[in-house]
């Protein structure tokens, strides 16, 4: 048994395309052979990646405050806010980024060309003494940690059956951000004892330290990170047969080349429009907890160090709803209503927060906002990352929507400004998920009238799979093609 690789289609030619059917048990076999080999690089990568974002996206905390970059750095009023503007240039390099996982392997173009230039910049950060060479370094961060997010989605739908795939998303996910958020409280609240070492505040060094490991990582990972199925040395030749069927079952076999048509395929498809707007509803809620939670806890009466600790539990329990509601997703192959469900929990935890004045109770609000939108992130990117075939278009709706949602982070920057007007705040993010909501119910329905529709034509023009190869070149226009509406 052996594969062909066609150069010029970019279609994976299987020399015995009738072999014995797919079996579940052995499908579970080789995915479990993914995710030894696959899951705990792209977690440690998007663990060192969320620490060395995390130091800037809660730059408006009390710590960085406490370790002296409000002076060093000559930050004042918006200041904090404007820097955080850099997550435009980290939206707008996220499609020419995932174009170019189909020109450059992956393990060359994310580790060489972003991740490790991504951290040399956050390393150079501690070396900043203004305002205007602070905004300059992070532009560039931002820049080149473009192929972070939307790299992984496509890297790991490459990988994975369509069904298989949220609690993969999941694990990675929570996996990241819990540790991340364990070791950004843990690691500011050992580096504040470092301040004044070796005549650096602790702000620097938290960014030389760190950016100093990431650069580390990223060289060793370059002999960790598998390019695709055909490639990766772990698989036998027939267990990389057997998965590239399982996920062409998905796709209808569509052609995986580079082509321009593609590309405009994507942006022409108002689809990858409303899955956007549905996303820039979940980050908004997302990135305000990122940047608000710590003040809430300060106003329980905890110093800023201690703030930073009680911030964890509700991150913990987020984490934790994520992988149950990823398992449950991917078990019942439901998407959508999972979606729902989540973005509901979340809008409970922010109607308590916007009604009650006791911060005690706010803090218990907390952890049903965190549990909600954490859950609804992590099956919604499995939902979008799916939904799209073949792999240009998918790699390109994929960047659009995860920019565009993105852009939320920016958003979510104004919502908290002033802490007299937090109920602004927390209408607003009630609003987006209450959005999210509509917009997750339409697409359902569309996605199953379009399969409705998908049907009829395969059985009025007796359009059958022996057919395939008249409709590769459509994407997913191909009338054998299935979106992903419930599932």
């Amino acid at each position: 048994m052996s594969l062909r690789q066609n150069q010029n289609s970019g279609e994976l030619k299987l020399l015995d395309p009738e072999k014995r059917p797919l079996d579940e048990a052995e499908l579970r076999r080789v995915l479990r052979k993914l995710d030894y080999h696959i899951l705990p690089i792209v977690v440690l990568l998007y663990l060192l990646a969320f620490l060395d974002r995390g130091n800037l996206t809660q730059m408006t905390t009390l710590m960085h405050r406490l370790l002296g970059m409000v002076e060093d750095a000559n930050l004042t009023g918006l200041s904090y806010n404007i820097v955080r503007l850099t997550l435009i240039p980290y939206c707008i390099g996220e499609v020419p980024s995932n174009i170019m996982l189909k020109i450059v392997r992956p393990s060359r173009w994310r580790e060489l060309i972003c991740d490790i230039q991504c951290a040399l910049a956050v390393t150079l950060m501690c070396l900043c003494d203004s305002f205007r060479s602070l905004l300059i370094a992070r532009l560039f961060v931002g820049l080149t940690e473009s192929a972070l997010s939307p790299g992984i989605l496509f890297y790991l739908s490459t990988w994975y059956p369509r069904r298989y795939l949220a609690w993969r998303v999941g694990v990675y996910v929570t996996a990241s951000v819990l540790a991340g958020e364990a070791l950004l409280k843990l690691r500011r609240y050992g580096i504040e004892r470092m301040d004044n070492l070796g005549g650096l505040h602790g702000w620097q060094w938290i960014f030389g330290l760190e950016g100093i490991v990431t650069v580390l990582v990223g060289f060793i990972s370059l002999f960790f990170i598998h390019d695709s199925v055909q490639s990766a040395n772990f698989l036998t030749i027939s267990e990389k047969d057997y998965l590239q069927r399982a996920i062409a079952r998905d796709s209808s076999e569509l052609l995986v080349h580079l082509d321009r048509k593609f590309i405009w395929q994507a942006f022409k498809d108002y689809r990858t429009y409303l899955h956007s707007l549905c996303f820039i509803g979940i980050m908004i809620p997302l990135y305000s907890l990122a940047l608000f939670l710590p003040t809430l806890v300060h106003e329980l009466g905890y110093r800023a160090i201690d703030a930073q600790l009680f911030t964890v539990p509700p991150y913990a329990l987020g984490c934790v709803c994520t992988l149950v509601c990823a398992y449950i997703s991917d078990r019942l192959n439901l998407r959508g209503p999972l979606i729902i469900f989540a973005a509901l929990l979340g809008i409970i935890g922010f109607i308590i927060l916007l009604c009650s004045s006791s911060s005690t109770l706010g803090y218990i609000a907390m952890f049903f906002a965190t549990a909600g939108v954490f859950s609804a992130d992590a099956v919604f990117c499995t939902w979008f990352s799916t939904a799209y075939s073949g792999e240009t278009k998918r790699a390109v709706a994929i960047a659009i929507i995860n920019g565009a949602g993105n852009l939320g982070g920016v958003l979510a920057s104004f919502v908290y400004i002033n802490p007299k007007s937090f109920y602004i705040g927390y209408s607003v993010n009630i609003g987006c998920l209450a959005a999210t909501i509509l917009v997750t119910g339409f697409m359902i329905w569309e996605f199953n009238r379009a399969n409705r529709l998908k049907e009829r034509q395969c059985v009025g023009t007796d359009i059958t799979v022996e057919l395939k190869a008249e409709w590769k070149n459509m994407g997913d226009r191909s009338p054998l093609f299935r979106f992903a509406a419930l599932c």
